[in-house]
Parts: C-alpha cells; sequence; structure tokens
C-alpha cells in the first residue's frame, strides 16, 4: 500500500470538488496532506493527523500547495516546430496568408506523414516534460495533423504510447476536422464522407480517442458541416467539443450547447446569445489566452460577462506549433490575468476545477479527501504570485497520484 505524507506545507488553496461556489478557492487551514495509493486520504494540520504508519515523508519546507493543473485544450503530438512562420508573423503575415503559402496546419500534416509513432513519442517527451515541470498534471492530446485514417490513427496511437509511458495523463481527442486536406479542398463532400464513414468509426473502434473535435471556422468548417461530423462522432460514443468562433462569429459556441459538447474552445467573437446559451448549458466556455497573444489577436472572449452570466470557464494554453508553442500552464495564468482582466484565483480556478469539468473529469482538480493525489508545491508565498510574478518556474516539487515526479523545474525519472 503506498503511502505519502506531505507536512510543513505553508499555505493551501483550493477550489471545492464539484462546481460549488466557482471561481473561488477556499483557504484552507492545511499543513499536512496524506496519500493513499494515489489518491488523496486526508487533509489538515498535523495536529489532527489520524495515525498513517508506512508512508514515505515530503518535506514541503513551507511551500504553498494547489491541485495540479489541468491543461484541457493543447495539441502536444507533431514532428517539427513551424518557427519560419513565427518570422514571417511578426513580420505581419496574417494567420489565413501564412496558411495560403503552404504553411499552416497542412505544414505539420507534411512532417507527420514522414514519421513513425516512436519518432512522434520521441519528439513530443521533451514537451510533456516541461509541462509537468511547470505543474500540469493532466493534458488534453488531439490528433489533428494526419488528416486522413492512416495519419489520425498514427497520432493517436503515439498519444496512446505517451499516456503509459510518461507521468503527465494524456486526455486523446480526435481531430480529423482540423483542416481539408490540399486533395480535398475543392471537393469537401468527399472529405467529410471519409470523416463520418471511415475515420470516425476506425478512430471509435480502436478506442483510441474519447472525444472528437472540430474546427469550426470561416473557410474550413461550416456550422453545417460541423453538425454533421460531430453528430457522427457522437453516434459513436465518443464526446465532442468545439474550436469556436475563434476568428469569426459564424455560431461554433451556439452549436457547441447544442450538441452537448464538453467545451466550446477560443470564442473570442462569441456574441451575446452565444454568452447567454453557454451559461444555460453545461458546455464550458474554453479560454486560450496564450494563443490570442502569440497571434496577435485584437479581441478578447467577454470573460466577465460570462462569469456573471452562470457560464463555466476553462483555461489552457493551445499548446500547437502554429499558434501557441508554449506548455507553460503558468503563462496561461499570467496571460488570462492581463487580457482577461480576471484574478488569481479565478484563474487558477479556471485551470483545475473548471478544466477539469472541459475534460469530463470529477477525480481532480481539487485537494480534498478522494481527490486524485495530482498536487503541486508552490516557491511563492501566495496564489496572488502565480500570474503576477511571470516567465519564471514557481514550481517547486510537482506530486502526480501521490509520486514525486519533477522537482524545482526538472523531471524525476
Amino acid at each position: 500500500m503506498a503511502r505519502l505524507r506531505i507536512r510543513n506545507i505553508g499555505w493551501a488553496a483550493t477550489p471545492s470538488a464539484g462546481l460549488e461556489n466557482p471561481y473561488t478557492l477556499r483557504r484552507p487551514a492545511i499543513d499536512t496532506v496524506l496519500v493513499e495509493n494515489g489518491t488523496i486520504f486526508w487533509a489538515g494540520k498535523s495536529s489532527e493527523q489520524p495515525d498513517f504508519p508506512g508512508a514515505e515523508d515530503l518535506d514541503a519546507e513551507g511551500r504553498g500547495i494547489t491541485p495540479g493543473l489541468i491543461d484541457f485544450h493543447a495539441h502536444p503530438v507533431f514532428a517539427a516546430t513551424r518557427e519560419a512562420e513565427f518570422e514571417l508573423r511578426t513580420a505581419g503575415a496574417s494567420y489565413t496568408e501564412i496558411a495560403a503559402a503552404g504553411g499552416g496546419i497542412l505544414n505539420s500534416v507534411k512532417r507527420v506523414q514522414d514519421e513513425t509513432v516512436d519518432g512522434l513519442c520521441d519528439f513530443a517527451r521533451p514537451f510533456l516534460d516541461n509541462a509537468l515541470a511547470h505543474g500540469t498534471t493532466t493534458m488534453e492530446a488531439k490528433s489533428g495533423y494526419g488528416l486522413s485514417t492512416d495519419g489520425e490513427l498514427k497520432l493517436l496511437k503515439a498519444i496512446a504510447e505517451l499516456d503509459r509511458t510518461h507521468p503527465l495523463d494524456l486526455l486523446p481527442t480526435f481531430l480529423g476536422a482540423h483542416e481539408y486536406p490540399l486533395e480535398y479542398r475543392e471537393n469537401h463532400e468527399g472529405y467529410l464522407k471519409l470523416l463520418t464513414d471511415e475515420m470516425i468509426p476506425a478512430v471509435a473502434q480502436s478506442g483510441l480517442a474519447v472525444a472528437a473535435d472540430i474546427f469550426c471556422e470561416t473557410g474550413v468548417f461550416s456550422v453545417e458541416e460541423s453538425r454533421r461530423v460531430l453528430t457522427a462522432a457522437k453516434a459513436h460514443g465518443l464526446a465532442v467539443k468545439v474550436h469556436a468562433d475563434q476568428l469569426t462569429p459564424l455560431g461554433g459556441a451556439k452549436l457547441a450547447a447544442e450538441l452537448g459538447a464538453l467545451s466550446a474552445d477560443h470564442i473570442e467573437f462569441i456574441d451575446d446569445e452565444g454568452v447567454d446559451i453557454l451559461a444555460s448549458s453545461g458546455t464550458v466556455a474554453g479560454l486560450l489566452p496564450v494563443a490570442a497573444h502569440f497571434l496577435r489577436m485584437h479581441e478578447d472572449p467577454p470573460v466577465r460577462a460570462m462569469i456573471e452570466r452562470g457560464a463555466i470557464c476553462a483555461l489552457a494554453t493551445d499548446f500547437n506549433p502554429g499558434s501557441a508553442m508554449c506548455e507553460n500552464m503558468q503563462m496561461a495564468l499570467h496571460l488570462a490575468a492581463i487580457r482577461f482582466r480576471v484574478t488569481a484565483e479565478e484563474a487558477i480556478w479556471m485551470a483545475t476545477a473548471g478544466s477539469a469539468k472541459a475534460l469530463g473529469l470529477s477525480d481532480r482538480g481539487a485537494l480534498e479527501p478522494g481527490q486524485r493525489a495530482d498536487l503541486v508545491l508552490w516557491n511563492v508565498p501566495s496564489p496572488a504570485m502565480l500570474p503576477y510574478h511571470f516567465g519564471i518556474n514557481h514550481a517547486g516539487i510537482v506530486v502526480k497520484g501521490g509520486r514525486v515526479v519533477a522537482r524545482n523545474g526538472t523531471r524525476v525519472q
């Protein structure tokens, strides 16, 4: 029976388990946490600690503790970086212009075609190590750089292997509807049929994905095309989510709510009706400030209005090689505070309880008995320092499933 005692905790901040008191962190009087078999057994004052023999001892040395950060939207498996496109972007080229010049998603697709599963895993591991060392303990992993049945399955196999061999939990999402391949640019119907009749059934049969996503956007997949693809995914037992209203107010967020999607993500151009629809639905509003920063977007989601109207917001990096080359959730916390004018408390809640909801998870995101022992011990005197003092790593010790997996910026093997 594996047991761990974390003692000498300086401060604790946690959402409540579930969605009680959204955007609020409790500050319980906790200086000791007991972990048994990867789950929090007890948390409280050392003077009240129950008998817990045989536990390994971990001295927090006065560090603060929160649940591990959850990155609910990421594309961490690819075959090459795209820094040349970054140079074009800094020179003034738009997302659309870069794609038209042969860059963008299709650039990554070409690189993945020539790579093996092992090669994809080897390329991804350092990024996952870095995410883990910065406090991320769960990350969604989308496919989407295959755009063929074999290519998408190859990416999902790599994600499965990484989930098996890396401490970070990876939640696999099928994103075959990330873009139209070149050979289908003038034949949308052909690719839609490939998605609904071949790719989605193959993915569902393989058991390699738990959800399906789509880039519902002007110039990519229309609302009707997105409805068709996601309806097929639901029919094959996959949860659904939507890249929605990122570049234009197309209505992807409304579609996400209509279909009972886990989340509608980006949503810079969501309208008032869309906000109300999300707020009255179970679909999470997915916030991706790193991508908005990277793309120099002038629009931001109406986050304060969403909070006030009762929508549940989540926070992620959107880590990918084209528009958010950052696997660090601490940077997402900082940019959420700057761009969305949310408090540190609100941002941390979105990156834990909110993101757990966006992945359909109820066993993590809170520092309470029965929750997974995915924890971060922080080298800061208060939670407010996390988004405020940015550009360095504040994660002193990262615990995953009751085991120390990173110390001071380095993964523990």
